[in-house]
C-alpha cells in the first residue's frame, strides 16, 4: 500500500519504486483524492500523472462519511474498529487534519494483507505497533 506521500517522493526523485522490487502496488481512493486536493495545480497534474503511471491496484478503504475516497459508493463497511484505534494512536502522537486519512490507509493495508510504504514517521510507528509490515522511507 503506497501512502500518499510516496507519490510525492517518487515525483521529486527522492524515492524509486525499484527499491521495492517484486512488489505490486496498491492504493485506495483516499490517496487519489488527497492528490486531487493538492493546491498547486501544476503539481497536482504531475502527481495525478505519476499515480496513473504507477498504476496501483485500487482497493476500498473502510467507509467514512467525511473522507473523500471512502464515502458512499467508495468505502466498505468495516467489521472491526481498527481505523478508530489507528486514529486514536496517531492523535496521541500529534493531532493533524489527515490522521483519519492515514488511519484509513493503514487499515486498508491491514485488511487487504499489504505492507505499508510511507514517509510519515508517525504513521510508520503507529502502523508497526498495530502489526503492519512497514517500509519507512526516510529520504
Amino acid at each position: 500500500m503506497l501512502d500518499t506521500n510516496i507519490f510525492n517522493r517518487v515525483l521529486d526523485g527522492k524515492f524509486a519504486l525499484s527499491a521495492l522490487s517484486g512488489s505490486s502496488f496498491v492504493a485506495t481512493k483516499v490517496q487519489l483524492e488527497e492528490l486531487n486536493h493538492t493546491s498547486d495545480q501544476v503539481r497536482r497534474t504531475m502527481l495525478l500523472q505519476k499515480f496513473k503511471e504507477i498504476g496501483p491496484d485500487i482497493v476500498p478503504a473502510s467507509f467514512s462519511f467525511d473522507i473523500a475516497g471512502a464515502g458512499f459508493g467508495e468505502g466498505t463497511w468495516s467489521k472491526d474498529d481498527d481505523a478508530q484505534k489507528l486514529h486514536a494512536a496517531l492523535e496521541a502522537l500529534r493531532s493533524r487534519f489527515n490522521n483519519w486519512h492515514d488511519a484509513l490507509i493503514a487499515e486498508a493495508a491491514f485488511v487487504h494483507g499489504c505492507g505499508l510504504v510511507t514517509a510519515d514517521e508517525d504513521l510508520a510507528a503507529v502502523a508497526k505497533t498495530h502489526g503492519l509490515t512497514v517500509y519507512h522511507v526516510t529520504t
